[in-house]
């Protein structure tokens, strides 16, 4: 049982993962792959702090930032889709692509 789950590798669910091991929440995040939709830009050139970057650059840094902070509270799965989710009385049940089922408190999908 998790107390959070985080779906997606953009930029707001890196930053909820951030915030989650901050505030040490058991955490299990899982993402296809990091970067969303960024990696589809050969460019990029709104991200406060940083002039210009490939859309795989960005990913590479907010991964890096993710597990940096994630320590031993946020469990990091990537390759995984998911396909289901369940809400059974205030339980949410995440089944993933691969057929494994999660159990958690709280879910953000970003």
């Amino acid at each position: 049982m998790y107390d959070l789950v985080i779906i997606g590798g953009g930029p707001a669910g890196v930053a909820a993962g951030v915030y989650a091991a901050r505030k040490r929440i058991k955490t299990l995040y899982l993402t296809d792959s990091f970067g969303g939709q960024s990696l589809l830009s050969p460019e990029i050139q709104n991200w406060i702090g940083i002039v210009t970057m490939t859309g795989l650059e960005m990913a590479e840094k907010v991964e890096q930032h993710l597990r940096t902070y994630a320590e031993d509270v946020v469990e990091i799965k990537t390759g995984e889709r998911v396909s289901k989710i369940e809400k059974i009385n205030k339980i949410f049940k995440v089944i993933t692509a691969k057929g494994e089922s999660f159990e958690t408190k709280a879910l953000i999908l970003a």
